[in-house]
């Protein structure tokens, strides 16, 4: 097997270099040529934390004069508290990662960097605790790249000597307990967010708004300044009591088909894209943070020229030009087709919460207006529509939220219509059936067969002979994986470079967990899931090769529909 360079292992020596010893060698080799930097390779003992350096020159730069090294600081397990809870343990090493950017890259005198967090909080291996072997303490690991400094063609030591000096600065804030108010409300509320979308089935809900949140984005993906605060009408508001973290009260979203109507700009798709991000548990002060959803929720949209792999589309076309509508495949798919396959492969891989956003969606798909079934006549013969299906997949627990800002179809599909006014919901169901009694929705059908999408492929088809993926993520949305192209542009998913990268590594190792035999992707999530909960985020990446972030299951789905190979068959 090729050895991969390990950017990013964690310290593993027995005697740790003095820090003395450091500085003295920084001193020594000031002014030397950048051959020198080899000099400082090793594991260090600085003030309040353990240091490693490690050379990147042969897998990242090819500049003798420009080298890059990874930093990995070990910081004791008692500064912030043992390990345990996965949730508390994600919040704890998001709030550090933020504070390094504040405190040690901003502002460095020398060029730094690691993975920059989003809105979301998500286990990453850019900051984790890490229990070595059993008996021996967690340590709480972060990882940096580091441009070593260079003075024209000579090592610049007192540059690296100034940062080391900020580092330990850092990480004596780190454990001093009065120089960290902001960890526990971190921590609270991660906590609030994990313990609301746990209630939700208590509730007979598959997603809430909290009256306060702010869910209109600016550019950079925090709150709009001077967005109004969601308010509930005191007739549909809901109590949500979570014992010691409080009561929380707001709005529930049941289960069954919800409509969100609305005239343009007022908050329509801005709810929707916040039900989306409620997969997520989000910082304090988002805007977001107590807006949750079940964790299987999935955005359909249209992917106009997406890869559909052989799935079964008959419930919604019966025949199809060229192809077995019961066994589709494409490489360029229309919006419809592209909505059917990504409604088949989610509630295949297990989601019970769809939202769907007329403006983004397939208009043949979603629905067809009753002036052009009479003009098309026959031609409509063994097409069904989305609306159409909704009251099935209801009845079979797959539940629904639509935004309809012009289709008054959707409404009729619904069992409960919310208005959007300026931002503020209300609930209009009794005043939309009034105002269309001629056209009340029929009963519900009584159900519909779920479709089962099976992996049938070779455990290594995309490792092949490696433990790691050949992956170029310049352009998130159009990762490179082993030199082919994969398109991500419109799958609904807000992608960084971390998150494209474990959401392929997790890819590859799910044809790993299959080990060659055919599995359902149900049951390929419980494998997956069961990996994270042994391994966690460093048995994605076991060589330390990439900085990654854990991905949520349905967009290892995407990843894995929309890749050439593996194989997946209905």
């Amino acid at each position: 097997m090729p050895l991969v360079p390990q950017i990013f292992p964690i310290p593993a020596e027995p005697v740790p270099g003095r820090r003395s010893e450091l500085f003295a060698t920084l001193r020594r080799i000031d002014g030397w040529g950048s051959g020198a930097w080899r000099e400082v390779y090793s594991a260090w003992r600085l003030r309040h934390c353990l240091l490693g350096i490690d050379d990147l020159e042969a897998g990242v730069s090819r500049d003798e004069d420009d080298r890059v090294a990874a930093f990995v600081v070990v910081i004791p397990d008692h500064a912030l508290g043992r390990p345990g809870d996965a949730g508390r343990d994600a919040a704890t090493c998001d709030w550090v990662l933020r504070r390094a950017w504040d405190e040690v890259i901003s502002g460095a005198p020398l060029t730094v960097t690691t993975h920059r967090p989003g809105q979301a909080v998500r286990a990453n291996n850019a900051c984790l605790f890490n229990v070595p072997t059993p008996g021996q303490p967690p340590t709480l690991v972060l990882r940096l790249l580091v441009r070593l400094p260079m003075a024209g063609m000579c090592c610049d030591g007192k540059a690296l000597m100034r940062f080391l000096r900020r580092l330990e600065r850092f990480a004596d804030g780190l454990c001093r307990r009065r120089a960290r108010p902001t960890l526990e409300r971190h921590r609270h509320a991660v906590a609030v967010q994990q313990a609301l979308r746990a209630a939700l089935d208590e509730h007979g809900l598959v997603a809430f708004v909290a009256d306060g949140a702010r869910l209109a984005r600016a550019g950079d993906g925090t709150a709009m300044p001077g967005c109004r605060p969601w308010r509930t009408p005191t007739a549909e508001r809901l109590t949500i009591r979570l014992g010691r973290l409080g009561t929380i009260r707001g709005l529930g979203i049941r289960r069954g088909v919800t409509a969100v109507a609305g005239a343009p700009y007022h908050g329509k798709s801005t709810l929707l894209a916040a039900l989306a991000a409620g997969r997520d548990d989000h910082l304090p002060d988002d805007g977001r943070e107590l807006v949750v959803a079940d964790a299987s929720v999935l955005a359909i949209q249209a992917e106009d020229g997406r890869r559909i792999k052989d799935t079964d589309l008959s419930r919604f076309f019966a025949k199809l030009p060229g192809n077995n509508s019961r066994r589709f495949s494409t490489t360029r798919a229309s919006g419809a087709t592209s909505m059917g396959a990504s409604l088949v492969q989610g509630i295949s891989a297990g989601s019970r919460l769809l939202l769907v956003d007329e403006d983004s969606a397939a208009s043949n798909f979603l629905s067809i207006d009753p002036v052009m079934r009479r003009l098309l006549g026959i031609a409509l013969n063994g097409i069904t529509t989305l609306l159409d299906l909704l009251p099935a997949l209801a009845a079979a627990g797959i539940n629904s939220v639509l935004v309809a800002g012009s289709n008054h179809q959707s409404l009729l599909a619904s069992d409960r219509v919310v208005l959007m006014q300026d931002y503020q919901p209300q609930d209009v169901t009794v005043r939309m059936r009034r105002l269309l009694p001629q056209t009340r929705r029929r009963g519900r059908p009584a159900g519909t067969t779920l479709p089962t999408r099976i992996l049938a492929d070779e455990a290594d088809c995309l490792f092949g002979p490696r433990h790691f993926l050949r992956v170029d993520v310049t352009e998130p949305e159009r990762p490179l994986v082993n030199d082919t192209a994969l398109d991500l542009r419109r799958c609904g998913w807000d992608l960084d470079k971390a998150l494209v990268r474990g959401a392929l590594a997790a890819a590859a190792w799910c044809c790993r967990l299959a080990a060659g035999k055919p599995l359902t992707t149900s049951e390929l999530k419980r494998r997956y899931e069961d990996f994270l909960a042994t391994y966690g985020v460093r048995g994605l990446d076991p060589f330390d090769t990439a900085l990654i972030t854990v991905p949520p299951w349905q967009l290892v789905v995407t990843v894995l529909e929309r890749l050439e190979r593996p194989v997946i068959r209905s």
